[in-house]
């Protein structure tokens, strides 16, 4: 049996709360709520929003066209060439990374060998590339031998020459003229 609550039972229980009545809004004619006016949550007009976003991509690209330009100018024009420097190096009698160190040894360290090759290969000029690299290529080879295998450099007699003339003529096309008979 349900009995009646009465006011001050201790089952009383508190009457749910009403939600506050919302304003009446109106449809567009897609159907969805339009904004009301005034409302700071709604949102701009498709046509500015558009606007927006073809100025901010415009923007963005303008500053990714200046900023590859920029570099390709500077990689180009600014920077100095690593082969040129290599070949700046060799003209005023030092090491091609430009380190006057003299090695007491003649043998060369593979992290030498690696450095020194780096340079030529990152040379904007390709004759530059060709003739500084297989150059250091054979100065590593003939600085590997073992003691003893002296004769054995005499095979890498032609492609050296080959090499340092090749390499004398790339830089001096650079308008470096570099003498590699002089010590």
């Amino acid at each position: 049996m349900t009995h009646p609550q009465h006011p001050g039972d201790a089952n009383d229980t508190v009457p749910p709360q009403q939600p506050h009545p919302q304003p009446q809004q109106w449809q567009g004619t897609d159907g969805q709520p339009l904004p009301a006016v005034g409302d700071p949550t709604s949102p701009p007009p498709a046509g500015k929003n558009r606007t927006t976003v073809i100025v901010a991509a415009a923007a963005v690209f303008a500053v990714l066209v200046l900023a590859v330009g920029g570099y390709a100018v500077w990689d180009r024009f600014i920077k100095e060439d690593t082969g040129v420097a290599a070949c700046k190096a060799m003209r005023d009698g030092k090491n091609v990374d430009g380190s006057t160190e003299a090695n007491d040894d003649d043998k060369m360290t593979e992290a030498e060998y690696r450095e020194a090759r780096k340079l030529f290969e990152d040379s904007r000029h390709e004759d530059i590339r060709k003739h500084g690299t297989a150059l250091i290529d054979v100065a590593w080879q003939v600085s590997s031998l073992d003691e003893g295998e002296e004769m054995g450099a005499l095979a890498f007699m032609g492609p050296l020459s080959t090499h340092m003339s090749g390499l004398q003529t790339a830089c001096a096309d650079q308008g470096v003229i570099v003498n590699l008979n002089k010590k």
